[in-house]
């Protein structure tokens, strides 16, 4: 025994992913008269004992139960306070933006969303999100090759027994520099003992399609002769566009109803079956299910298949065994649109010629479609052996063994017929592969009975593998060879050699990550008055410097109980917590470990697919991801909470107010150089961004009559604000693309122009010293927007840019009310997101046609979608726009918009069976049979002009793009017996 421990215990192992932690939990209840075995099965009851304590960060899953939604982000919308969930489009099993408490660190990117999101466990285990490194190879970089599905569809809630959002400094702490943005703690649903029960959940409904204003070609005409009467000239009219100028073309002048062959009503459904049981000594539990949840739009879903099987077994009083795997399979049918086609495929066609919005000649590119692969799987595996060994009545030995795998494959194939007889094909595979390992030792000690002491002795180790294999070609010998597009036998000479004379690209690619910690962690209560906590660990990662590979980091708690639990005062409970922690924040790119390095780009232009001659780099040095030297050291944030929580008027009212401040300190970024270096920028710390804000929880039982009414209401805010404290080498302001990094500013700020009016006349531009005002060398003329000179320059550049508005919103939460009368229940949700702005870039696309059409990007499709009145043209002055200085240009207040709004997110209306007399008489076996109806996304209040204000990108940009949040209606059954 003493050397398995040893060996046990010495390995490195997953830093306290309390794999068990429902043991932990039920030592710490009175369990004086459950002898050792029963209080070891108790682990199958946390998410009861949680909701029991009044933790105010778990899910009440009565909220959510009832909704057709397929990923953890869509369930926790709303639900939870300072958790934020950017869904910029409604396609099903698309990914989702999480962010707690606020940014971290600046969006540039898409990629860089990933990096602020708080992490998810699964039992226990981290699941791995993609990692960036694929972007690498991407031009346009609005979707990520692959498959392109959230990491978190993969969960089905009817497998989850709880969801808890957890911000609390210590906590995080305890499970490492993983959790440093916030973690959500997810346990599926454990063994059961006693009688066996089994549960059936089905449902079937509506997606239902959005009311849209579809228009035609006579439209668009009638919105182009403004500018053309005004400002065009005879060579423009000349080059008027061919669909417009024939009014007797009846594809474009004709009947504008494509929106009948974009949207339709579509059924969604979806069942999943449970059983659980088992004994004192053995129990476990299994659900299965079948989901297809779908959009209203563009014939987009997603089908997902997944089992959960747990099993607990205590066949010793000194040992305690268990297993769980919970899998899934999801296949998705993405969209269609051009963009996203081209945009793989980094081909830009002639786009001088439109999609016809007239249904008939749609229907017919549909048709065309068909003959299109586009195949979409991802698989999920989340697996977890866990074992108990008690040696001492206090002293308690954990190990378990986790692994999470997603894998996902991408097949995508576009005939000549769609890409101008040159045809497209592609394929992928990649796979993120955690192993989390991890030790535990307890020992609890109690003495004078007001004295409890609580110790923990851990070491951790976690090993990621992320890796990709893509291909693509074009030009193949016909339209039916589809996915083989090489020769796959590496034994073979003719290995990687294109079949059929196709020009091929492959690429591959892999990074590994590896932490390893310990950690040592104390709790002290005295009596129920105080309570202290601390935490501290020893980090170790992989991808950090030989000489700042590992980082220790404290952290601590302490709350008094102002008022212990009394049945008799006006307050029932209350209770003042601080807490502090600092947390190590990983880098998941191994570029930093192996010291000054930097990326070539061997590569033609902006096109990273077309490799430059033979491989050799040009005369200048195009290194585009920036310089790596010495000295990186580990990034962290420290997390400052002041919590007071209470109950009061018998435990009616319930709340909780946490004052918070996020510090995410010394972070690394691109900083600029000399160009004459001939790289883009120095890779340096010194970035560092702090959050503040606040966190109201509240909630009333307002009547509680269990004979009559029951209302239940709860309210939960969010008040948060970003600033950036801190640039490398003690700079002020750092520019970076289209955006503008300045300290003591927020770091989600627009850069933009102030518009002051225009220029209607020669007459009224102002001149000084015989030359008229500039804008970046070129005078302004009649027609030009006025931008406001901020500096008295006399001349206009990006000195003259402000920052304005916030991509983020200042106030979220949600209103939640539950009604009950007898059988019958009804649940409604009210959701809000307040204080942000939107750059609405649809808009100025639309007004910007002659630079758009005339510029071979993808900046100038036309998609189906687009011909419907989505834009106010009330809202916007007529400009020149062949000014060259751009006039409706994105980056001005012109085009920044209030996205504030509230939503009725969701209504259940729903009545239990089993409380019929009847029912209860003659089938007592059933211990609920609920029916319910459904509706979510019911109603949205904004004075945003756009389709949505919910459907905009990570970086405060409203595109047109994301497909539409359905209103959904559904009918279900929720059986319990």
């Amino acid at each position: 025994m003493k050397r398995l421990f040893c060996f046990l215990f010495l390995v490195p192992m997953c830093p306290n992913v309390k794999a068990n932690h429902l043991n932990f939990w039920a030592s710490k209840q009175d369990t004086s008269e459950i002898n050792e075995v029963d209080k070891r099965l108790l682990r199958g009851r946390l998410a009861t004992l949680l909701q029991k304590q009044g933790v105010r960060d778990s899910l009440n899953l009565r909220n959510v139960e009832t909704l057709p939604v397929v990923s953890i982000p869509e369930v926790l919308k709303g639900q939870v306070a300072g958790l934020y969930v950017q869904e910029a489009t409604g396609e099903p099993g698309a990914p989702k933006n999480m962010v707690l408490r606020g940014l971290g660190s600046p969006l540039f990117e898409i990629k860089d969303a990933i990096n602020v999101q708080p992490a998810v466990f699964v039992n226990g285990i981290p699941i791995a999100r993609d990692n960036n490194f694929a972007y690498s190879i991407q031009q346009y970089q609005f979707n990520r090759i692959g498959p392109g599905t959230d990491n978190f569809a993969g969960i089905d809630l009817a497998t989850v027994e709880s969801i808890e959002v957890i911000k609390d400094p210590v906590k995080l702490a305890k499970l490492g520099p993983l959790a440093a943005n916030g973690a959500i703690w997810i346990l599926t649903k454990p063994g059961r003992e006693g009688e066996r029960q089994i549960f059936i959940n089905t449902y079937v409904g509506l997606a239902t399609k959005p009311v849209v204003t579809p228009v035609n070609a006579q439209y668009e005409n009638m919105f182009r002769s403004v500018f053309y009467n005004k400002y065009g000239s005879a060579t423009d009219r000349l080059n008027y566009p061919g669909y417009l100028s024939d009014s007797t073309n009846v594809n474009y002048y004709g009947p504008a109803n494509w929106n009948e062959e974009y949207y339709k009503t579509t059924p969604i459904y979806g069942g999943s079956l449970g059983i659980r049981g088992g004994n004192d000594r053995a129990n476990f539990s299994f659900v299965g299910g079948y989901t297809k949840n779908a959009s209203s739009a563009d014939k987009t879903n997603i089908e997902r298949y997944n089992a959960l099987f747990n099993v607990n077994m205590a066949p010793f009083k000194w040992l305690n065994f268990g297993a769980t795997i919970n899998a899934s399979r999801s296949l998705r049918d993405r969209n269609r649109s051009l963009r996203d086609r081209f945009g793989e495929a980094s081909y830009v066609p002639d786009l001088s010629v439109p999609i016809s919005p007239g249904k008939d000649m749609y229907a017919q590119y549909l048709d065309i479609y068909k003959a299109a692969l586009d195949k979409n799987t991802v698989n999920f595996l989340n697996s977890l052996v866990t074992l108990d060994l008690y040696f001492l009545k206090n002293l308690k030995f954990n190990t378990s063994l986790g692994i999470d795998y997603s894998e996902g494959a991408r097949q995508a194939f576009f005939p000549g017929s769609l890409m101008e007889t040159n045809n497209y094909m592609s394929s992928y595979f990649g796979f993120n592969q955690r192993l989390v390992y991890n030790n535990r030792l307890e020992y609890n000690l109690e003495f004078q009975e007001q004295h409890k002491l609580d110790l923990t002795l851990g070491s951790s180790y976690t090993q990621d593998l992320y890796r990709y294999n893509y291909a693509r070609a074009y030009d193949g010998p016909n339209d039916f060879i589809k996915v083989n597009v090489v020769d796959g036998d590496p034994q073979k000479g003719s290995y990687l050699v294109p079949i059929g004379g196709l020009y091929v690209n492959r690429y591959s690619n892999r990074e590994d990550f590896r932490l390893h910690s310990l950690y040592l962690a104390a709790n002290y209560k005295y009596k129920n008055l105080l309570d202290l906590n601390a935490v501290l660990r020893y980090d170790g990662s992989s991808t950090m410097q030989p000489d700042s590979r590992w980082l220790m980091t404290p952290s601590f708690a302490a709350k008094y109980h102002l008022i212990p639990e009394n049945e008799d005062n006006l307050f029932n409970h209350l209770g003042v917590k601080a807490s502090w922690a600092r947390i190590g924040k990983p880098v998941f790119t191994s570029k930093f470990a192996i010291g000054p390095n930097y990326t070539a780009d061997l590569n033609w232009g902006s096109e990273k697919s077309l490799v430059s001659y033979n491989g050799f780099a040009v005369a200048s040095r195009p290194y585009s991801e920036g310089w790596v030297g010495y000295d990186i050291k580990w990034p962290f944030t420290d997390h400052a909470e002041l919590t007071v929580d209470g109950t009061l008027l018998e435990k009616k009212i319930d709340f909780e107010v946490s004052l918070y401040q996020k510090k995410d300190v010394n972070q690394l970024i691109n900083s600029p150089i000399p160009a004459e270096y001939g790289y883009s920028g120095q890779i340096v710390n010194g970035l560092s961004v702090k959050n503040t804000g606040v966190d109201l929880n509240l909630s009333a039982k307002v009547l509680s009559n269990p004979e009559t009414l029951q209302w239940n209401t709860s309210l939960n805010l969010n008040y948060n604000q970003n600033k950036l404290t801190a640039l490398p080498g003690g700079r002020k302001q750092l520019k970076v693309g289209n955006r503008l990094l300045k300290v003591g500013e927020a770091i989600d700020q627009f850069w933009l122009y102030e518009n002051q009016g225009s220029y209607d006349t020669e007459g009224s531009i102002p001149v000084q010293n015989g030359q008229k005002i500039q804008f970046d060398g070129v005078d302004f003329a009649a027609g030009d927007p006025i931008w406001k000179d901020q500096n008295g320059d006399f001349k206009i550049n990006d000195e003259d840019r402000v920052l304005k508005g916030n991509a983020m919103p200042k106030l979220t939460g949600s209103f939640q009310n539950y009604f009950k009368f007898k059988g019958f229940d009804l649940n409604m949700q009210w959701y809000f997101a307040l204080g942000h702005k939107a750059l609405n870039q649809r808009a100025s696309n639309k007004y910007n046609f002659v630079n758009t059409e005339n510029t071979n990007s993808l900046d100038g499709i036309r998609e189906v979608f687009h011909w419907q009145q989505d834009v106010d043209l009330n809202k916007y002055p007529i400009y020149n726009p062949w000014s060259p200085i751009v006039a409706y240009r994105v980056d001005q207040d012109l085009f920044l918009e209030n996205a504030s709004f509230l939503k009725l997110r969701s209504l259940t209306i729903g009545y239990d069976l089993a409380q019929l007399n009847n029912v209860k008489d003659k089938m007592k076996t059933i211990r609920r049979a609920y029916v319910y109806v459904s509706g979510t996304n019911l109603l949205t209040i904004s004075k945003f002009s756009g389709a949505d204000p919910e459907l905009i990108d990570f970086n405060g940009y409203y595109t047109g793009y994301g497909l539409p949040l359905s209103p959904m209606v559904s009918l279900g059954v929720k059986l319990e017996l």
